[in-house]
């Protein structure tokens, strides 16, 4: 009977179960934050407006991303009403896909066990965790990216037309998720991957006609579509949204990208953690998967995956903190191989290393959170202060997982499966202190609190406004909980909009029509983060509402 339970647990439907225990509970009342409201006010709009071709956000067309993860929260709406939650559960399907493919390209590539500590590392990551808390475009090209290396895998082994067609389909979700890269992602790493296998059979797939007439049939009529419902679409979406944004000229320069370092440091933040075992398994793993290294040699294709990926975004002059996201996958198979290895006797002494880092992180962490919140605030101002709300879940961080470390410590190296269970134990408790510290954040990271305010207080007469953010998105948070539009203050002209917009939907005004306002007959409430000075006619008003970081005033 214990055989049979292992047995069940260790499948993609245990390992399943493990992710939703986890991710469920915080994903059904963790509010919608600035930097991910857009794509649930979005769908929300055209929900509203009956358009299925042309996205508006705050009463204003948006172009900047194409429409399948729209039409996905469009279509859950549609099922089960607008509401943040709802939202979610488009992106805790996608979380929970992503977790299944890992599963089911480790069991190819290595067998059951493997695949299903890649599914739990990658899973437990603090990174996957905290960015699947996020509704973004990028959790869809990951998981079209995963899906095309899949197929990729079954033609391989089945040349067949099936494969192909279904390869072509990813290329085709990947491209109407996040545009050119879901398409270029899948064909370069497919290509580097038939160059390393020596198979020139690989172009019948890439070629293949009927999957080339599948991607065409489906693109092409949404980029008509899309231009003539909005003309100059074509332009602004390849040129400024792909090619200027890769070169880092994009319009308007709205987005602080991160240095190369500053970007390879979040993906080492990301994969904890696990990230310590890293080094030693690409090496081991590169030697291993060698011809007569003992592993299946088509498991080189996680190295292209991931190499590609993170590569493309170094080069890249705008990258963010979450880029990396398309390379966990791969990444976390390659770190459940090495795991495996060690429940089977071998690599004691990466182990080993890496629960003395982890101690010494635990410990040495109190001393870098500043310098972390100092980055961070560097790239969004709204970001300084928080540090000071998280300090007691970083003194729990600094007991708990020195303690869980040293107890691997003390036991691995004789149990290794007792080893193995202190560094998951660990990730699992880094999850939930990350939780923790996300629900602690959520005021001042989302506008819930203030939007659900004057939804119940203002009328409909009533002026809403947000002060300055350098991003016209981020005033969707505000938007979607007060179920109204808002104005936006613009200020040495940030933010602005990347296309023209007629004058009667433009919602962003200038510090002066903020004052006419507020000295006007008509109530104005005014969000406004601690982080913007107040301007001089501001000084003694009303305050309806304080929170963390910033505070909602009335004029009258």
């Amino acid at each position: 009977m214990s055989r049979r339970l292992a047995s069940s647990l260790v499948s993609a439907p245990g390992l399943l179960v493990v992710a939703l225990l986890v991710y469920l509970p915080i994903s059904l009342k963790f509010p919608l934050t600035r930097a991910e409201a857009m794509y649930a006010l979005i769908p929300r709009e055209m929900l509203a407006s009956g358009s299925w071709l042309t996205p508006y956000l705050n009463g204003v067309h948006y172009l900047d991303k194409p429409q399948l993860l729209y039409w996905l929260n469009l279509l859950a709406y549609h099922l089960l009403g607008p509401a943040d939650w709802v939202a979610r559960l488009v992106c805790l399907s996608l979380a929970m896909t992503e977790i299944w493919l890992a599963y089911l390209i480790g069991r190819r590539l290595f067998g059951p066990r493997p695949a299903w500590l890649g599914g739990f590392i990658l899973l437990s990551s603090v990174g996957f965790f905290t960015l699947h808390l996020q509704i973004l475009t990028d959790h869809l090209v990951t998981v079209a990216l995963a899906a095309s290396c899949y197929f990729l895998l079954r033609w391989q082994e089945e040349p067949r037309n099936r494969w192909a067609a279904l390869f072509h389909l990813s290329l085709v979700a990947g491209f109407l998720s996040k545009g050119f890269i879901g398409v270029v992602f899948p064909l370069l790493i497919g290509g580097l991957y038939a160059a390393e296998q020596r198979q020139p059979r690989f172009s019948r797939l890439f070629c293949c006609p009927r999957g080339l007439g599948l991607l065409l049939i489906l693109i092409i009529p949404w980029f008509v579509g899309v231009e003539q419902a909005n003309p100059g679409f074509l332009k602004h979406q390849i040129i400024n949204e792909q090619v200027m944004r890769f070169l880092g000229h994009r319009q308007p320069a709205d987005i602080a990208p991160y240095s190369v370092g500053e970007f390879w440091l979040f993906a080492f933040i990301w994969l904890l953690p696990w990230t310590f075992l890293l080094p030693g398994a690409l090496y081991r793993f590169w030697q291993d998967t060698r011809p007569g290294g003992g592993t299946d040699s088509r498991a080189r294709l996680l190295l292209i995956w991931a190499g590609v990926v993170m590569s493309f975004f170094t080069l890249s002059a705008s990258r963010v903190e979450y880029y990396s996201l398309p390379a966990f996958l791969p990444l976390a198979l390659v770190l459940g191989w090495r795991v495996d290895r060690r429940l089977s006797g071998a690599g004691r002494r990466s182990f080993t290393w890496a629960l003395i880092m982890l101690a010494s992180l635990g410990v040495g962490h109190l001393f870098l959170l500043p310098h972390l919140e100092q980055l961070c605030a560097a790239n969004r101002p709204e970001f300084a202060g928080l540090g000071t709300l998280i300090r007691p879940f970083s003194y729990q961080t600094a007991i708990l997982v020195p303690g869980l470390a040293i107890f691997g410590l003390l036991a691995g190296p004789r149990r290794p499966r007792l080893a193995v269970a202190s560094l998951s134990a660990l990730s699992l408790v880094l999850v939930c202190l990350t939780c923790q510290c996300l629900l602690t954040l959520s005021p001042v990271l989302s506008d819930k609190v203030p939007g659900e305010y004057v939804r119940a207080q203002a009328a409909p007469e009533d002026v809403l406004v947000m002060e300055y953010n350098e991003e016209f998105e981020y005033g969707a948070s505000f938007s979607f909980y007060a179920r109204r539009h808002i104005l936006m203050v613009q200020r040495d002209g940030m933010p602005r909009f990347p296309y023209p917009v007629p004058a009667p939907q433009n919602y962003l005004i200038s510090p002066e029509r903020l004052r006419e306002l507020w000295q006007g007959p008509r109530r104005v409430f005014l969000l406004i983060d601690h982080c913007v000075p107040r301007e001089p006619f501001l000084a003694g008003a009303q305050v309806a509402l304080s929170l963390p970081g910033k505070s909602l005033l009335v004029n009258q």
